[in-house]
């Protein structure tokens, strides 16, 4: 009814990681090396995601694959869906991974966990930052995925 009327929507309640606000958790053993489907099915704002020491390497973007490229960040649009490839190759700990809103006036930011199955040590630290609120860092980054 909101859009009836000419209204804006709303600014959401919260950004979701697997369904969840908060919380979720992700078991990996150390050396191997997952997908992960990101998508974006909001209706009005960009997401940033990211894993906390971590690169991901981008393999197919809407169901074709395309050339690999690495990304310490990603920033996934209205209506879009990435699978990228991690690799657990990090010290066995839980890392943050983070879903946060790009180009708002507020930032909403979800976190969960990428728990090493021989972690010995909580999430910690500072939620990492994402890209600056700038533009064209999101544009030179679409650009460069082929």
């Amino acid at each position: 009814k909101v859009l009836d009327f000419g209204h804006r929507l709303p600014f959401p309640q919260a950004v979701l990681i697997n369904g969840r606000a908060q919380g979720s958790a992700f078991t990996v053993e150390q050396g191997k090396t997952y997908r992960l489907r990101i998508s974006n099915v909001g209706l009005q704002n960009t997401l940033n995601f990211r894993i906390q020491d971590h690169i991901m390497k981008l393999v197919e973007v809407e169901g074709t694959h395309t050339v690999q490229t690495s990304y310490s960040s990603i920033d996934v649009h209205v209506g879009q869906s990435y699978s990228v490839l991690i690799t657990a190759d990090q010290a066995p700990k839980d890392y943050y991974i983070v879903a946060s809103t790009r180009f708002t006036n507020r930032t909403l930011t979800s976190t969960a966990a990428l728990h090493y199955s021989n972690s010995q040590q909580p999430l910690s630290g500072p939620i990492p930052g994402g890209p600056t609120t700038q533009i064209d860092w999101s544009i030179n980054q679409a650009r460069s995925i082929r």
